[in-house]
């Protein structure tokens, strides 16, 4: 019997590398919730590509991000151009733990 793996979605530019989306990957890790890292070519609309990452997770939580840092966390439910929350690269970490957050029901770390 196949489980369905169970984690949040990154979508990432392949601009980026796996070294520049580390830290939030360490914040998923340190909330303990697992991830699937997928690249993507030429990103512009980093919104649109969490959106479909959500879409995509079992979690229904995804992060999107685009070539020049611009990161987004989206939830299935929310409308397409509406997501959750929005940074940039630098806080990774942050807003890594958030996501993981939202799958948990906790309230968010500010």
């Amino acid at each position: 019997m196949n489980k369905r793996q169970v984690n949040i979605v990154i979508f990432y530019d392949s601009a980026l590398n796996a070294k520049q989306i580390q830290e939030i990957c360490a914040g998923l890790e340190e909330e303990g919730v697992s991830f699937l890292l997928k690249k993507c070519d030429k990103v512009s609309n980093f919104i649109e590509l969490g959106s479909k990452a959500a879409c995509m997770s079992p979690l229904q939580v995804g992060i999107g991000i685009n070539q020049v840092g611009n990161l987004c966390v989206h939830h299935e439910n929310l409308k397409p151009e509406e997501p959750y929350l929005q940074d940039i690269l630098q806080n990774g970490r942050k807003l890594g733990k958030n996501a993981a957050r939202i799958v948990k029901g906790l309230p968010l770390s500010i």
